[in-house]
């Protein structure tokens, strides 16, 4: 509550807007819209034409008109949706140094190794259900995936043995402590569910 947020798309929608200016000034909450010079200088920055229709812009264009509206807000919280798409390099280094000194949260998703790496804090990586978080920022991330990986293969051989090792148990010695041992059948059943779901 109370909070701005604002977000760049992967496809910008221009239905209802005459001109470029019109679209960006979209994006301004209703109680800001007066405020034009917002507009004009992110236009300029982005070296963009208020006046054309949006319809006739190129990709990268229709990227940068998306990156003016989602920036001309000022948000508290800027959502990116792989920024870098169809831009050319001096506008991901105008991003990049606009991205750098950014006051509010972003929450960017991209495959821009580069750009990550330039801009994050904290990395969230969300694999196969579980949510990692990593707060050394993008560098070294391909290290610190593998030894997770690294981690993840080490508890299932562990779980493995383990089951290996209960499960022969089982088979060899349950006739003669039935009663007393079922906890222990019904912990190894346990465990082997909990395999299957890794």
């Amino acid at each position: 509550p109370g909070k701005v947020v604002a977000e760049l798309a992967q496809i910008p929608d221009f239905a209802g807007c005459a001109t470029v200016a019109d679209y960006v000034a979209a994006g301004l909450p209703a109680h800001l819209e007066p405020e034009d010079h917002r507009v004009d200088i992110v236009l300029d920055e982005l070296d963009l034409d208020g006046a054309r229709d949006p319809a006739t812009l190129s990709g990268g264009e229709a990227r940068r008109a998306g990156l003016a509206r989602a920036l001309v807000v000022q948000p508290d919280l800027l959502l990116l949706d792989e920024p870098t798409n169809h831009l050319d390099l001096p506008t991901i280094e105008w991003l990049e140094d606009r991205l750098a000194g950014w006051r509010g949260a972003l929450l960017v998703v991209s495959h821009d190794r580069m750009f990550l790496s330039r801009l994050t804090n904290r990395v969230v990586w969300l694999d196969r259900g579980t949510v990692r978080v990593r707060s050394d920022g993008f560098r070294d991330v391909e290290g610190w995936i593998e030894a997770a990986y690294q981690e993840e293969e080490a508890t299932l051989a562990r779980m493995d043995k383990r089951i290996a090792s209960e499960t022969k148990w089982l088979r060899e010695g349950l006739t003669a402590r039935r009663k007393r041992n079922m906890g222990r059948v019904r912990a190894l059943a346990e465990l082997r569910s909990e395999r299957r779901q890794r």
